[in-house]
């Protein structure tokens, strides 16, 4: 029984810290959508600074080069998040299957357990039944010897005396 209980704990903590894993997927998910979201608004501003001084054209145009490459890698890192925080999520259904099938078979063995000690206790109690019905029988036989002993003692001192 205590198996079943370690087996269904450490099932538990398996499944807490996966939980706990996809909690921290989406909090670093939700971090990179706030980067893409800032980047993206750091990108207009100097598209309207590049507007406005025509003299550090150039230059702006590649910070916003840059800028735009970055919020590429972070769209790509975020969409590399969100697969991974939908495989965790499938992960965690499918952990969540497996842990109610678990608990399930868990409750068919403690029944199965029940049963046992339930079929025990009667064998048990059949038993010492028995064993009492034994010893009476052995008492019996020896009452029955000693009578059969004194009854053939009795017949050939009859047998003798006549």
């Amino acid at each position: 029984m205590s198996n079943l209980q370690d087996l269904q704990a450490q099932l538990q903590g398996l499944l807490d810290q996966r939980i706990a894993e996809l909690n921290q997927a989406i909090e670093v998910t939700e971090t990179t959508t706030r980067q893409i979201l800032s980047a993206e608004l750091e990108i207009a501003r100097h598209t309207q600074v590049a507007d406005g001084l025509t003299a550090d054209s150039e230059r702006l145009k590649g910070e916003q080069e840059s800028m735009r490459a970055r919020a590429d890698e972070v769209r790509s890192s975020h969409a590399k998040r969100v697969a991974e925080r939908d495989l965790l999520r499938l992960e965690l259904e499918g952990l969540e299957e497996e842990r109610t099938e678990l608990e399930k078979a868990v409750g068919e063995l403690k029944k199965k357990a029940k049963k046992a000690e339930e079929q025990n206790e009667k064998l048990t109690t059949e038993k010492d039944d028995l064993d009492t019905k034994l010893k009476a029988l052995e008492e019996n036989i020896k009452v029955m010897k000693q009578l059969k002993s004194d009854l053939m003692k009795s017949i050939r001192e009859l047998t003798g005396n006549e």
